[in-house]
């Protein structure tokens, strides 16, 4: 059995450029929102991205050369944001695997083990509470 030729995608089925870019920018954003997190020590779930970057990429080649060209500022400054992410990823999981390798040595990390004497004994990290002497010399 053969197949009917593909036609070319119809214009109702083809997204516009200036619609695709604003996906790119909002798509950075997101991006760059997600390197914040990352550099903050946040878990970030990243589900969805690939997705998300297929679609542009195949919008884009829909469309013809000429209106595709206008996305170049759009998708590179999209490329762009992937690599600090990238770079805040790598570094958080350092710092994670530093941790774990702390622990196992026995060495607590001494901000954590601030926060755990603090909650053991009820109280935040700030300014005592009232009734409560300050325990500073």
């Amino acid at each position: 059995m053969t197949r009917p030729p593909t036609a070319s995608p119809s214009p109702e089925s083809t997204e516009s450029a200036g619609r695709i870019a604003d996906q790119a920018v909002a798509l950075g954003a997101t991006l760059d929102d997600a390197r914040t997190q990352a550099e903050a020590g946040v878990l970030i779930d990243l589900a969805g991205l690939e997705e998300r970057v297929a679609h542009l990429c195949l919008a884009a080649e829909a469309l013809p050369r000429g209106e595709a060209r206008t996305l170049l500022g759009p998708l590179g400054d999209l490329v762009a944001a992937l690599a600090p992410l990238a770079a805040a990823l790598t570094d958080q999981q350092a710092r994670r695997e530093e941790t774990i390798a702390a622990a196992l040595a026995g060495r607590d990390d001494p901000h954590t083990a601030r926060q755990r004497a603090a909650a053991a004994y009820g109280r935040s990290g700030g300014p005592s509470a009232p009734g409560r002497p300050d325990d500073t010399p």
